[in-house]
């Protein structure tokens, strides 16, 4: 099997500059939340947070707002006190839990 070194450094180079692209698009999450927020479209991660770990007790572990289908939906991922992670998805405008599943 012939490897060709000389490709490394080139994409080395490629990944290192593509990188700081993704990092700089998921730091403006913050901004589109904000925004929703402001607009009345979702409840505050706060609230949102406190309704979870009072029905799925346990770690926060990993927290997205995400865009599905016709709905803005907080995925939450929680480490319960029996020590099963869940994702939990929450409707982001009300509040109501949509759906709860062991993770993977």
């Amino acid at each position: 099997m012939n490897i060709n070194f000389s490709v490394i450094p080139a994409l080395l180079i490629i990944f290192l500059l593509l990188n700081p692209l993704h990092a700089a698009q998921a730091d403006d999450d913050h901004i589109e939340a904000r925004h929703l927020l402001d607009a009345g479209k979702i409840l505050a991660l706060e609230s949102i947070l406190k309704n979870v770990r009072d029905r799925f007790p346990g770690k926060i572990l990993e927290v997205k707002l995400e865009r599905e289908e016709h709905e803005i939906v907080y995925e939450i991922e929680v480490l319960g006190d029996d020590n099963v992670v869940r994702e939990v998805n929450i409707d982001a405008r009300t509040g109501k839990v949509l759906s709860s599943k062991e993770d993977d």
